[in-house]
């Protein structure tokens, strides 16, 4: 009878081991299956970046964003072109003032006495003065004529 228990046992416990066998290759099987699983947590979590929209969602924002901004920029536009009305004027006036005070300049005797020599100097500065104004309105004047025509073309695109 202890022979049939000895191989009864023997029988078990090779079939134990062809058990444990099994669950070790399972194990490793799972372990190179599992090692991953971090990265692909991430590769899952991922959203899409690019998404297609169909033209007529474009083409409807795209009206809609026109619509909002359209009111803004003609009201820039407004605005830069009254100030450059207003520095044209300004720049007509300054023109006209030094024209004459050019003229009074041409019409005052040039005497050698100390007195013209120093309102002629006084002139001279005055006129100088009015001159860099000028040059400083007009650089005004084409930056604004610059930005006006940005803002056409901004528009003219929206559109």
């Amino acid at each position: 009878m202890n022979s049939s228990y000895n191989y009864s046992l023997q029988g078990c416990v090779s079939s134990l081991h062809a058990s444990v066998d099994l669950l070790g290759s399972s194990i490793a099987s799972l372990s190179s299956g599992v090692d991953d699983l971090p990265r692909m947590k991430t590769v899952l979590k991922a959203q899409r970046v690019f998404e297609l929209v169909p033209e007529s969602e474009v083409n409807s924002v795209k009206t809609s964003l026109a619509g909002e901004v359209e009111p803004q920029i003609i009201e820039l536009l407004r605005r830069a072109e009254a100030a450059i009305s207003k520095l044209e004027r300004r720049q007509k006036n300054l023109i006209a003032k030094a024209e004459l005070q050019e003229v009074r300049l041409q019409r005052q005797p040039r005497a050698q006495d100390p007195e013209n020599s120093i309102v002629d100097s006084d002139n001279a500065r005055k006129w100088r003065t009015l001159q860099q104004k000028r040059e400083r309105l007009d650089y005004s004047l084409s930056r604004l004529n610059l930005a006006a025509e940005q803002k056409q073309w901004q528009l003219r695109n929206i559109q």
